[in-house]
């Protein structure tokens, strides 16, 4: 009959005890020069039971804090087989996930259970939400390059402010409908509005095509640069033959709409501060005495006729044809040099 000492019989089944509780009990320390017996041998299956069980635990708490780098205990137990599974799966939806930050939202998981089911959901609508987010980001640089200059929408998208700049060659055009007021005041407001959409747009159209810029329009008025926020050296001659075009568009247009405009147009060249002006309302526009010059071969010109100052003229009198006019009285400038254009040569 083997005889166990009462005390080591107390310490193993303590030993035990602590296991099944799923603590980590230390290693049972047998007297040195105790025999290789029974006990010894019972002593040694339940130490390697307690290294198991510390391997074990370190692996759990390293994944309970994160650690997906932690190499895994070895043996075959349940316990070991289940967190082996729980860090190849936990491993692989890091992956997945890391996935659907760079925006790959195809990414789905079939395991876990019920996990998966709410995951695959998340990133359904996060898949969702992304296409909601990118179309409303096109409306609005849309919307930001239909009131901007390109060059100035995307400065603002990068920095979120610009700067003022001075451009010293830029041709501003001027132009206003003829007796308006008079016409708008017969008008009922949704024909008037349609009427100043078709001619705008259609400005508009001519002046992008001339690699020109509509800054704004104010009721019937309409501005319009070359030259800026990008130099361009033929400023002078694409703005002139927008000009052109546009009167030309509505001569043609007179000819078969049931209302009759007529246009003056004053050009103007010299330099043209630009900037953003609002940080609630975003506005590009124009300022200098340049603007104020172009106003003033507007306000002289006639109908349906294009008014140049000298220096524009300057510029472009290689191009076209003109009529030179008398010098004029201008307002705050003097006798002022202006010419028709008759036609492009």
């Amino acid at each position: 009959m083997l005889n166990i000492p009462e005390e080591d019989i107390d310490r193993i089944t303590s030993v035990l005890y602590r296991l099944l509780k799923g603590r980590t009990p230390a290693p049972i320390a047998l007297p040195e020069g105790h025999p290789e017996n029974e006990v010894a041998q019972l002593v040694g299956y339940v130490n390697a039971l307690i290294a198991d069980q510390t391997a074990l635990a370190g692996f759990a708490t390293a994944l309970s804090r994160g650690n997906l780098d932690a190499e895994p205990p070895a043996g075959s137990s349940a316990a070991v087989q289940a967190l082996k599974n729980l860090h190849a799966n936990l491993r692989h939806l890091t992956w997945k996930t890391q996935q659907i930050a760079t925006g790959d939202f195809s990414q789905q998981v079939d395991f876990m259970g019920g996990f998966s089911e709410a995951f695959n959901s998340m990133t359904r609508q996060l898949a969702e939400a992304r296409e909601i987010i990118l179309a409303e980001k096109e409306k609005s640089e849309a919307l930001l390059r239909n009131i901007l200059p390109a060059h100035i929408a995307e400065q603002l998208k990068e920095t979120g402010s610009t700067v003022p700049e001075l451009f010293d060659n830029v041709t501003v055009y001027f132009s206003d409908l003829v007796g308006f007021t008079t016409m708008s005041s017969r008008m009922d407001p949704q024909t008037l509005i349609a009427e100043l959409n078709d001619i705008f747009t259609n400005f508009d159209n001519i002046i992008e095509a001339h690699h020109c810029e509509r800054i704004k329009t104010i009721g019937d008025a309409y501005l319009a640069v070359c030259g800026m926020p990008l130099p361009d050296r033929d400023h002078a001659r694409n703005m002139v033959r927008s000009a052109v075009e546009m009167v030309r568009w509505l001569e043609a247009r007179n000819a078969a709409a049931p209302h009759q405009w007529r246009m003056r147009v004053g050009i103007h060249t010299g330099p043209v501060v630009g900037a953003v002006v609002g940080v609630k309302k975003y506005i590009y526009d124009v300022f200098g005495d340049t603007i104020n010059t172009a106003s003033r071969m507007e306000s002289n010109s006639e109908p349906m006729r294009i008014n140049l100052s000298e220096a524009t003229h300057g510029l472009v009198r290689d191009e076209f044809a003109f009529l030179e006019r008398p010098a004029l009285e201008v307002k705050g400038k003097g006798a002022m040099r202006m010419y028709f254009v008759e036609s492009a040569r």
